[in-house]
């Protein structure tokens, strides 16, 4: 298993952070290879799924589909990625308000093998600094909405 943790302050009441993160066609926005997010559905909550492009390290485009796992609004998002290969992350959203009336938003990366990708457990352990890069694009979803926030 590999896990990689980011936090954030953001600028935001609470809510309007939740409902940015959950609304993934607001990914491209804010998450670097994310080139397209759409979901699939009218409804948004636990079972909502994504359908989601993303560059590959190597430029190639990859599906990386997701489902919502957990949706408690306004404090917990967790999201299990479900195509793109054997490595299948799950990440988790958790959303405090802060003394100075915005959001603290913590991110977790957990990746574990599963099946016969369980050979390659060794490997996610050389793969931690680009799933804390990842975790560190929250950073980006606090200058859009704290952007949105100024402009506003």
């Amino acid at each position: 298993m590999a896990r990689a943790q980011h936090s954030v302050d953001i600028a935001r009441p609470i809510e309007d952070v939740f409902d940015f993160l959950a609304n993934g066609t607001n990914n491209p926005r804010w998450q670097n290879r994310v080139t397209m997010t759409t979901q699939v559905g009218d409804t948004l909550g636990v079972g909502t799924a994504f359908r989601q492009s993303m560059r590959h390290p190597l430029g190639f485009s990859v599906s990386a589909n997701y489902r919502i796992t957990a949706f408690e609004r306004p404090r917990l998002l967790v999201t299990k990625v479900t195509s793109g290969g054997p490595i299948r992350p799950a990440e988790t959203y958790e959303l405090t308000g802060n003394a100075a009336g915005g959001t603290t938003v913590r991110c977790t990366i957990d990746v574990r093998a599963a099946g016969a990708a369980r050979i390659a457990t060794p490997v996610l352990a050389l793969l931690r600094p680009l799933f804390a890069w990842e975790a560190s694009w929250l950073d980006n979803a606090r200058d859009v909405l704290q952007g949105v926030s100024a402009a506003g």
